[in-house]
């Protein structure tokens, strides 16, 4: 196994890793989740560390011969407090430009070809099959329903069940979130700095510094609901506490009226494909060996 860097041609560029096996027999593009991310899953502007994208693609490579490309988003090097500008629609088309590298490259040009999506990932990756020619889509730990009312719904329940300073933050959320919509309805446009000044006095309740406006309203809108056609394998976790309390009930009743979908829950799993049952942090071994099997299925 060994890698390549790369460069998207996108604006700005991004950089990229292709990840290839000795024997590569599968293509696949791996996601990252919601906010800033690098190729590896760091998130400087929040001085989040990890290599989890990293860590699927090496282990992916050896369990199923995949050749995997990952790549940093767009503000991923920006320190925080920085603007940031960034949509639903300009990360779909970074996704394409990577996707353009897979077909093109002459290692995985005639493999066949795979989303995977972690997070708010999965939800761009299932948007994108249905428009994009791949052979499958993988769904991990996704979201059932858009971003913006999921961060609603857990300052809801802050409000709601929690005491003290958690239960005021949980209010200065939900004020946030109104506010916020409102101007969605209003159909106002904000600038970077606009809305960085807006939103800065909600740092440590909705806000978080990485956020934009244009991708809070795309969330707001819906803009990330999709039903891809193609075989579509989804994955969640028994010990996920990030997304709605029913949220596998949900992706279980969807996947029960597609004949290509499939469901799967993981029972030790948290948000980050991690076991959870372990202190140290480690990607789930079941996690992995189910989708490897299904990448080769398929």
């Amino acid at each position: 196994m060994h890698s390549h860097e790369l460069t998207l041609d996108t604006n700005p560029p991004l950089g990229a890793t292709l990840t290839l096996p000795d024997d590569p027999r599968i293509a696949a593009l791996i996601v990252q989740g919601s906010g800033v991310h690098d190729r590896d899953g760091n998130m400087h502007a929040v001085g989040f560390r990890s290599t989890l994208y990293r860590r699927v693609g090496r282990e992916l490579s050896k369990r199923a011969g995949v050749a995997s490309l990952r790549f940093d988003k767009r503000g991923s090097e920006k320190p925080a407090g920085s603007s940031y500008h960034y949509s639903i629609p300009s990360r779909l088309d970074d996704l394409r430009a990577a996707l353009g590298v897979l077909r093109k490259n002459e290692h995985t040009s005639q493999l066949p070809l795979f989303l995977i999506g972690h997070s708010e990932g999965a939800m761009l990756v299932a948007k994108l099959a249905e428009t994009e020619d791949v052979r499958g889509v993988v769904s991990l730990a996704a979201p059932f329903g858009n971003v913006f009312e999921l961060q609603r719904e857990r300052a809801r329940r802050l409000a709601r069940e929690a005491k003290g300073p958690t239960k005021a933050r949980g209010e200065r959320a939900l004020e946030y979130y109104d506010r916020l919509e409102q101007l969605f309805k209003e159909g106002a446009r904000l600038l970077p700095e606009e809305f960085r000044e807006f939103a800065a006095e909600y740092k440590g309740a909705g806000y978080q510094g990485w956020e934009s406006y244009e991708w809070l309203a795309g969330h707001w809108a819906n803009a990330l609901e999709a039903d891809p056609k193609v075989p579509m394998l989804v994955v969640q976790g028994g010990r996920d506490a990030r997304l709605w309390p029913d949220n596998d009930e949900r992706w279980e009743k969807w996947c029960s009226t597609r004949d290509s979908a499939e469901y799967v829950r993981v029972d030790h799993m948290g948000h980050d494909l991690n076991d959870a049952r372990q202190k140290v942090f480690r990607v789930d071994d079941e996690v992995l060996d189910v989708v490897a099997k299904w990448l080769t299925n398929h």
